[in-house]
Parts: structure tokens; C-alpha cells; sequence
């Protein structure tokens, strides 16, 4: 297992970072269009477009914690390679639904296998070294513990990408990850860990963890924790993807 603190420091390329990838991806913005484009096409009486437009206008502020998710996913794609088959917005039956499971589901190739990768992402602009977030039954640590050995919730996931990979090209990828991991005896998985914060970079937000978690994991499985610093603030994260900061 390795743990690594990346700090995106450049304030513009992170604006477009958020204005990009990781609008498109909070949003779902190629589902969101071609829904809205079907459902448009259906409203066909003043009253009905009227309906409509009050719908698309309904949806709530995102959360700063969502935007997290999504800045660690697009991260994670762009430097290990992972890549989501599935947009979890799809899944979501209320706005602000925070789904049960891992944070982060998907596929990976390292050194010629296939893997699943499984994450969970913590959001924090706590001061304290490390944040809150790393520790409790709801911590990062904890989290990272039950994907790693629980059987239920891998079980879940890999019926979860099972219906969501099917005739997709993402099959041939996940039937490699899926026979690796029953080879493997349920141990050929990617485990990451990603503490999203807007404080100064410092080794000791994840050393402690990893130094705890390190004994606890057997071969194949890797595990990488990863720390990104911010160079603005998570209370203005909303307002970036949102149109709203400047």
C-alpha cells in the first residue's frame, strides 16, 4: 500500500478542472441532455412544458461533499486509470440521496490484470491533522476495513457492475476483473481512499491510517490513500460547478 498528497495548486487549470470533468460528471450531462431532449419532445400542450421546466428548475443546490466525490473520481481516472462504467447520479431516488456501498465502483488494469477499484472519498475542511473524518465508525479508515473483507458488500458490487457493464464495452473489462478476483479468493481488488481537503499539505493526515491499515490487508489486494489540497476553499466548490464563483 503507498499513501501520496497531491496539491493542485494552480488556481485556474483547478477552475477549469471543475468547470470540466467534474461538472460533467457531478451533473451526468450527457444523460441529463438526452432526458431532457425526450421528455421536451413529449411536451406537447403549453401546460406540459410549463410542467417541465419546473422540474428541470427543481433540483437543489449541489452539496460540497458531492462535488468531493466527483473531483476524486475525476482524479483517480485521469491518474491510475480507472474507469466508472456507471454514473451513481443514475441510481439516486431522491436529490440529495447519498447511496449505501462504496463512494467509488469501478474497473482497472494494473501489470496486465483486471481489478475492481472501490473507494471512498471524505470531503473536510476540519483543521485538525488528520480531520475527524479519518476516524469512526463512519471514517475513512473503517470504510476502507469493510470493502476490503466484507464479503456482503463485495458480493453487491460485483452484481452491481454485472447488470451495468452487460453489452456494454465495459464487459470484456469487468469479466476479467470478476474471474481475477474469484482466482484470487476475493483479494484481487484496488481499494483507494481520497481526503479531499483546502488546507495546507501534511504527511500526517494520512500516515497514521496507512501505517494502521497496512498490516491489515492480504496480497493482492493494494490499497492507495491519497490527500488533495485545494487551492480554494470547499465552502466555493458548489458555486464553481454551478456557474456561480469567480
Amino acid at each position: 500500500m503507498n499513501w501520496h498528497g497531491f496539491f493542485l495548486a494552480n488556481r485556474e487549470e483547478f477552475k477549469r478542472f471543475l468547470e470540466g470533468p467534474v461538472k460533467e460528471r457531478l451533473r451526468d450531462i450527457e444523460n441529463e441532455a438526452a432526458f431532457e431532449a425526450e421528455m421536451l419532445a413529449l411536451a406537447s400542450t403549453g401546460m406540459a412544458k410549463e410542467t417541465l421546466r419546473a422540474l428541470l428548475d427543481s433540483s437543489p443546490a449541489r452539496e460540497a461533499w458531492e462535488v468531493g466525490e466527483a473531483i476524486a473520481e475525476c482524479f483517480i481516472q485521469e491518474h491510475y486509470g480507472v474507469v466508472w462504467p456507471w454514473n451513481a447520479e443514475r441510481d439516486k431516488r431522491t436529490p440529495r440521496a447519498s447511496l449505501p456501498g462504496a463512494d467509488l465502483v469501478g474497473l482497472m488494469e494494473e501489470d496486465g490484470e483486471a481489478y475492481l477499484a472501490l473507494g471512498e472519498v471524505k470531503t473536510s475542511n476540519d483543521p485538525r491533522r488528520p480531520p475527524q473524518v479519518m476516524y469512526g465508525r463512519t471514517g475513512m479508515a473503517h470504510q476502507i476495513d469493510n470493502l476490503a473483507g466484507g464479503l456482503a458488500i463485495q458480493f453487491a458490487i460485483l452484481k452491481y457492475l454485472n447488470v451495468r457493464c452487460k453489452n456494454t464495452n465495459y464487459w470484456p473489462l469487468f469479466q476479467r476483473a470478476a474471474e481475477n478476483y474469484l482466482r484470487s479468493g476475493g483479494k484481487a481488488i484496488r481499494l483507494f481512499g481520497s481526503l479531499v481537503r483546502d488546507t495546507e499539505a501534511d504527511e500526517g493526515d494520512l500516515r497514521a491510517r496507512a501505517i494502521a491499515l497496512a498490516p491489515r490487508l492480504s496480497s493482492p489486494t493494494r490499497l492507495r490513500l491519497i490527500a488533495l489540497y485545494l487551492p480554494e476553499s470547499i465552502d466555493n466548490l458548489v458555486g464553481f460547478v454551478e456557474g456561480g464563483a469567480g
